[in-house]
């Protein structure tokens, strides 16, 4: 028996910020819609005309990269439903989604020279885009992401989780090693 009168998925939790319940659907939504394409991507990747290929001159593996989508997309489901139910371990994963996504979309704005620094002029006039709506595109998700990344340490979002007030700098280093530790673990794989 529970101690709580809530069931686990209740749709009301006094206190629940807005933007936590917009963001913990978004989550759910997008997290579980993923990991059911994933699959057909996965058959796409492996099986598309000259996708193979492609991935291997850019260095990427089709394997490691459908286990990179599975591991957002599973982050996403689970840090959404935590979020809903207002647990702490859901603001953990809510946040390093964030931070994840911050470093990803950063760590792409940085490399932006060198991927266009390796596309012939020629062949560079040609594109549909040019590296200046890339900028925008990587930049602009790296703010938002950094400004949602803040709004889960505001006062009453960590009050929603439970959440001490106090040792802010706790949570982002314990974010950042998580991120690292990850990091690592693609680069072995990937090599």
């Amino acid at each position: 028996m529970s101690d709580s009168p809530l069931p686990p998925f209740s749709p009301v939790k006094e206190n629940r910020p807005k933007g936590i319940s917009i963001l913990a659907i978004l989550h759910i939504g997008g997290g579980i819609l993923g990991l059911l394409v994933t699959p057909l991507l996965a058959i796409k990747l492996v099986t598309g005309s000259g996708i193979p290929e492609g991935l291997n001159q850019l260095g990427l593996s089709p394997i490691l990269l459908i286990a990179a989508y599975l591991f957002l997309f599973a982050l996403a489901a689970s840090s959404g439903i935590g979020m809903w139910r207002g647990k702490w371990w859901g603001w953990h994963l809510g946040a390093f989604y964030y931070l994840y996504s911050i470093a990803r979309n950063a760590g792409a704005l940085v490399h932006l020279p060198d991927v266009f620094g390796a596309i012939p002029a020629e062949a560079l006039e040609n594109l549909e885009r040019g590296p200046e709506f890339y900028a925008i595109k990587y930049g602009g998700r790296t703010l938002v992401h950094a400004l949602i990344y803040l709004y889960f340490f505001k006062t009453n979002v960590r009050q929603f989780f439970g959440a001490p007030n106090k040792r802010k700098w706790n949570p982002l280093l314990t974010h950042t090693a998580i991120y690292v530790v990850v990091m690592t673990l693609r680069n072995i794989l990937w090599d």
